[in-house]
C-alpha cells in the first residue's frame, strides 16, 4: 500500500505527535515478537539512507507490487522522500541480522489538507522474512496514535485489491474500505480519526492494542 498523495508542509509544526521524530532517540520503542524476536522502532534518520535502499531492494516482487504498486525497481527519488521528508511521520524496524542492524520494515504517513482537516497518506512495508510477526500492526498502531496526537483529521491510503490480508486488517482497526473510483485495482481505506473521541470506538481500539 502506499500513500496517495505528494507530500505537504501543511501543519509541519505538529505533525510527528506523540515524541516521534528524529531527534528524539530515546522515544525509540523495543518490541519482543511472537517468535521471541526483539526488534527496535524508531522515527527515520537520515544516516538510514543505504540500509532503506537495502530494505526496499530486498522486498519480493510481490510485496514491492504491494507497497509501491510496481514489482520492478523503486527508484532512488522515492527512498530519498521517505528518509528527507519532514511534512509528516516515518518509522522503521530494525533488528539484528548477522550481526548488522537491519531495517526489516518501515511506515510513514505524509499530510496534505483535507475538506475537514489534515489527511495523513500512510503506507506500510514489512520484509518477507519478518511478516506474519504482528510488525505489520504495531506500525498501524503507531502511525493512528501519532496522527491522533498530531491532531489529524483522517488516516487513508490505497491498498491493492489481492492484498487482502491487508485489507482485513485495515477492517479489524476499523478502516472504511471502498474501490477506488479512479482505479478499480484499489481499495481505498480511510479512518476518521476524530471518530475515535467518542461513541465507545477507544474502547474497541484498546482491545486490539492488547492484542
Amino acid at each position: 500500500m502506499q500513500p496517495s498523495n505528494p507530500p505537504s508542509l501543511a501543519g509541519q509544526s505538529r505533525l510527528t505527535g506523540g515524541g516521534w521524530h528524529a531527534g528524539c532517540p530515546e522515544c525509540a520503542e523495543t518490541w519482543k515478537l511472537s517468535g521471541g524476536e526483539r526488534v527496535v522502532v524508531r522515527a527515520v534518520r537520515a544516516t538510514d539512507a543505504e540500509r532503506e535502499r537495502a530494505f526496499v531492494q530486498a522486498l519480493s516482487r510481490e510485496s514491492r507490487y504491494y507497497r509501491f504498486l510496481t514489482g520492478g525497481r523503486v527508484s532512488d527519488e522515492v527512498i530519498d522522500l521517505f528518509i528527507e521528508s519532514n511534512a509528516g511521520l516515518a518509522l522503521v524496524v530494525t533488528a539484528e541480522v548477522e550481526g548488522l542492524p537491519t531495517i526489516v520494515a518501515n511506515a510513514n504517513y505524509v499530510v496534505t489538507r483535507g475538506e475537514d482537516g489534515d489527511v495523513g497518506e500512510f503506507a506500510v512495508a514489512v520484509a518477507d522474512d519478518w511478516q506474519g510477526k504482528g510488525i505489520g500492526r504495531r506500525l498501524i498502531q503507531r502511525l493512528r496514535d501519532a496522527a491522533l496526537g498530531a491532531g489529524l483529521h483522517l488516516l487513508r491510503g490505497d491498498v491493492l485489491s489481492e492484498n487482502r490480508r491487508m485489507l482485513a486488517l485495515m477492517r479489524e482497526f476499523g478502516f472504511s474500505t471502498r474501490r477506488n473510483p479512479e482505479d478499480s485495482l484499489l481499495y481505498e481505506v480511510k479512518l476518521v480519526l476524530g471518530e475515535l473521541a467518542g461513541n465507545g470506538a477507544q474502547q474497541a481500539v484498546a482491545r486490539l492494542s492488547a492484542a
